[in-house]
């Protein structure tokens, strides 16, 4: 299992050195890696230590305090020699210059571009855009005229993240995410695109069913609502597959803290709103790391910081199921529990919305975040009856109510009845 490790922190916390030092720390322990930087504007690379990125947004060149390329061989043979001389072959500076080298072989570091994603989408949503409206006369738009699209650059880094997560190129992936407030974003939109959703496809799919006879008739004519389809499916298809690389038992969301005083309510709403989405947090790994008094720069210098951070220590998480609502059968009914540590109640907000539990949380300076949690089939035919926070978990009560039935259940029922006294 691929694991994921989605670092991000206040501004000025220092989370691209971290995401390197962890990077490296883990390349070093045997895994291969690939560091992402979803929010990089050249940051990664300047503190690698790297001479430049190819096209590919591969950084490429990572300087040990000499140039790789052609003077790592020379190093290695100058300092193998000296080793010789003092019997250092197995702990001398040439092991340490081999291991390094070892350790950078299992290391990919990737930039993702946002600019060349965005245009790459849009050009393909104009493309599919182009078949459906040719054929009602209509012209296709420039992809230029589709953007900017708001939030569409997280939708792709997350995408980007998903797919290093399916693949099996890596054992692990660190991402050097954006600033903490724009991260808590970020990985709240899967769960807001889902909920989008189930509102939008049943209403495509009955608007479908009762315009069917009339579309029937125009042969050859493509219909929106089979393009609605297509695409909801396909965007339904994309959102599960990154709620699963987020969510999975060894992905984790690991938090770079900060003494601004003004960080300090953010950073300690984190893990509400983390576990809110359903997400794993770790704050305790990096929260007392001690400030060096130079940045570190370079592979070396990185290195160095990574054996004071975790010691020992595997700098992966460990395998532990992301919390997740659950329900529980009581005497009298049923109980919801929502695991939200650290939750205020003057924060909490809770509705019931057809068969959705929304829940949503208020932070001083933040958006509102909500999830809309789809009810289980046993509690859609039950009405609230308490609701309390205990222990760090939201407790939602449920009781039968049986108004709530669909009605058509009882008037089947009434008519079999009436047939079997016949």
């Amino acid at each position: 299992m691929t694991r994921l490790l989605f670092l991000t922190g206040p501004g000025g916390a220092g989370t691209t050195t971290l995401a390197a030092a962890t990077a490296l720390r883990a390349a070093a322990g045997g895994h291969r890696v690939l560091l992402l930087g979803v929010s990089d504007a050249g940051e990664l690379a300047a503190v690698l230590g790297a001479s430049g990125v190819s096209g590919d947004g591969n950084v490429l060149d990572i300087d040990e305090g000499f140039d790789l390329e052609e003077g790592l061989e020379d190093g290695l043979e100058e300092d193998g020699e000296a080793d010789r001389e003092h019997g250092e072959l197995e702990h001398g500076p040439a092991a340490d210059r081999a291991a390094r080298r070892e350790t950078l072989a299992r290391l990919t570091v990737r930039r993702f571009d946002p600019a060349a994603a965005t245009e790459t989408a849009l050009a393909d949503l104009a493309k599919l855009l182009s078949g459906p409206l040719a054929a009602a006369g209509l012209s296709a738009p420039d992809a230029a005229e589709l953007g900017p699209v708001p939030g569409l650059p997280d939708i792709l880094a997350l995408r980007e993240i998903s797919t290093a997560v399916a693949s099996t190129e890596w054992d692990t992936v660190v991402v050097d995410g954006p600033p903490l407030k724009a991260a808590l974003a970020m990985l709240a939109w899967p769960e807001t695109a889902a909920a989008a959703l189930r509102r939008v496809r049943p209403i495509e799919g009955q608007a479908a069913r009762a315009l069917r006879p009339l579309l029937a008739g125009l042969v050859g004519l493509p219909t929106p609502f089979a393009m609605v389809t297509q695409w909801t499916d396909n965007a339904a298809a994309e959102i599960a597959g990154v709620r699963a690389a987020l969510v999975h038992p060894g992905s984790v969301v690991r938090v770079v803290g900060s003494s601004s005083a003004a960080a300090q309510p953010l950073l300690q709403a984190t893990p509400t709103l983390l576990a809110l989405q359903g997400l794993r947090a770790d704050l305790g790994t990096l929260a007392d790391v001690a400030r060096v008094p130079e940045e570190p720069l370079g592979v070396a210098a990185l290195e160095a910081l990574g054996e004071i951070v975790y010691k020992d220590a595997d700098p992966g998480p460990g395998l532990v199921d992301p919390p997740e609502p659950t329900m529980i059968t009581e005497a009298d009914g049923y109980r919801y529990d929502v695991p939200l540590p650290g939750v205020e109640r003057d924060q909490l907000g809770l509705v019931r919305s057809g068969d959705e539990l929304v829940v949503s949380i208020e932070v001083p300076g933040v958006a509102a975040h909500r999830r809309a949690f789809p009810l289980p089939a046993a509690l859609r035919r039950c009405r609230i009856a308490t609701a309390r926070i205990a222990d760090g978990v939201l407790r939602v009560g449920f009781k039968p109510d049986e108004s709530l039935w669909p009605e058509r259940f009882l008037t089947d029922h009434s008519e079999d009845t009436q047939n079997g006294d016949r």
